[in-house]
């Protein structure tokens, strides 16, 4: 596995007599100091690493093979076939997972030598947050071993349970280090919550919510997921530039739409044929609104295209994946309200699961991610459902499943709306395929074999990593 390492500099101590000491008077360097500048720049680097991640070539993928998206030139087009995707595809992704993993585990021995608590605490939660979201796409990865260049150049693959245990244990030791008044996280380099250990808590709650949910522990993700993000105004942002900012600073969506003009749109896709083609509306549903913050129609402009919406001006509202390549969201009290509401229903039925999930769309009825586009007059509608709308021939139960089947569906056909642009929608994808309890919400790419249920391993791992398993397993076959 090809891993990043940073070498800090010494310093060099010239012990010598007489005369000579004079020429080492005034360069002394407190080796603290140097730690915790260090530290500071590293932890930066981490979070805009992962960052990153979350919103590059992984996610583009996704949003294709889950008919989000639609691959419309060059090699694009043959994207749309998850079949043809080969493993050198996913080496970007994978690099840029594994580079946070070993940073932050750099950061976490540089700030426990100066004994910064708080720091400690952050590495570790950036850590877990990569290794997890990488169990949750390939399955059994490296971690355990990993980001241990020096020890293990080839660390050995731990299974996917595994990696969801270690990552629970290891966010458990962040919140620790996050609650100890010892430490500081450095407010110039946190440009999301400005230093606030207390936020970065709920954070690692939210993290430990997600990871239980795609492990299936819904007891324990409803416990997290009610002590995580808490108030819209704490949702975690990446603070991207808009288009009159330096280029360097869009977000990777926007610079992909920018350089590569015409590769990916929206046209013919489910994604955009859900919301734009009324295929949720209902009596108590419009999703107009929503539809134009998601994608934009360009028939609304004379054009028959569809395309995603990161090209939309400032005027009319922020899109899905930020306005002229400005902010994107990572975590959200949206989401604390979605786990809660799967893992009630899952837990102690449609009832039980109602009240958080009319919560959820109250916070949409109040324009909560439609950004301006009410202003223009498209209409929204997000009235409470009742638990009659999902009984057999209720309003979301015309096929007449059962009533926690059609609320799951409702429940997850939500998700696919709203983690539009995020990895959490492949992992929902993949963890639910298979489930009983989940009817079909959403409609793939027609005319291409199997179903896309997991990231292969990259080239560049197979090539350099013995331990790879052996078949390399399909993007077909499962993980959950």
């Amino acid at each position: 596995m090809k891993n990043i390492k940073i070498f800090t500099f010494g310093l060099l101590l010239l012990v010598l007599t007489g005369s000579c000491k004079k020429f080492v008077e005034g360069y002394e360097k407190d080796p603290n100091g140097l730690l915790e500048t260090n530290t500071k720049q590293i932890m930066q680097g981490v979070m805009l690493e992962q960052q990153f991640f979350l919103k590059d070539d992984g996610m583009r993928l996704a949003m294709l093979w889950l008919n989000q998206a639609t691959g419309s030139d060059r090699q694009f087009v043959a994207f749309n076939n998850w079949n043809n995707v080969g493993n050198n595809q996913l080496n970007s992704p994978w690099a840029e997972v594994y580079t946070v993993v070993g940073q932050a585990r750099l950061m976490e021995g540089l700030a426990d030598d100066i004994g910064n608590n708080q720091a400690r605490g952050l590495a570790k939660l950036y850590r877990a947050w990569a290794g997890g979201m990488a169990a949750a796409l390939w399955g059994d990865v490296p971690f355990s071993e990993a980001g241990l260049l020096d020890e293990n150049p080839q660390p050995k693959y731990d299974a996917q349970a595994d990696v969801f245990a270690q990552v629970q244990a290891l966010l458990d030791d962040a919140i620790t280090d996050l609650n100890d008044p010892v430490g500081d996280i450095y407010a110039s380099k946190d440009f999301y919550y400005g230093g606030d250990p207390a936020k970065w808590v709920n954070v690692a709650h939210a993290l430990k919510a997600r990871f239980y949910l795609f492990a299936g522990d819904y007891a324990n993700a409803e416990s997290e997921a009610q002590q995580g993000i808490a108030s819209p105004d704490d949702d975690m942002v990446a603070p991207y530039e808009s288009y009159t900012g330096s280029y360097g600073k869009w977000n990777p969506t926007f610079q992909f739409y920018w350089n590569r003009d015409g590769y990916m749109s929206a046209e013919n896709s489910y994604g955009a044929n859900l919301l734009m083609g009324g295929l949720r509306d209902n009596a108590k549903t419009t999703e107009l609104a929503r539809a134009y913050y998601n994608y934009e129609d360009q028939g609304w402009w004379n054009d028959a295209d569809i395309n995603l919406n990161v090209m939309i001006s400032a005027w009319f509202g922020d899109g899905i994946n930020g306005k002229f390549g400005g902010p994107m969201k990572l975590l959200s009290y949206g989401e604390m309200l979605l786990i809660q509401a799967e893992a009630e229903a899952r837990l102690n039925g449609v009832a039980a699961a109602l009240p958080i999930y009319n919560q959820y769309r109250q916070l949409l009825a109040g324009a909560y991610d439609t950004g301006g586009w009410e202003q223009l007059g498209l209409p929204f509608l997000y009235a409470d459902y009742d638990e009659a709308d999902f009984q057999a021939g209720g309003m979301e139960n015309a096929d007449n499943v059962s009533e926690l089947q059609a609320f799951l569906r409702e429940l997850m056909e939500e998700r696919y709306v709203y983690f539009t642009g995020s990895l959490n929608a492949f992992v929902d994808h993949s963890r639910t395929a298979n489930d009983a309890d989940v009817p079909s919400y959403m409609e793939l790419k027609s005319g291409f074999s199997g179903n896309p249920l997991r990231f292969i391993y990259p080239q560049s791992e197979i090539d350099a990593n013995p331990n790879v398993p052996s078949p390399a397993p399909s993007v077909n076959d499962p993980i959950y």
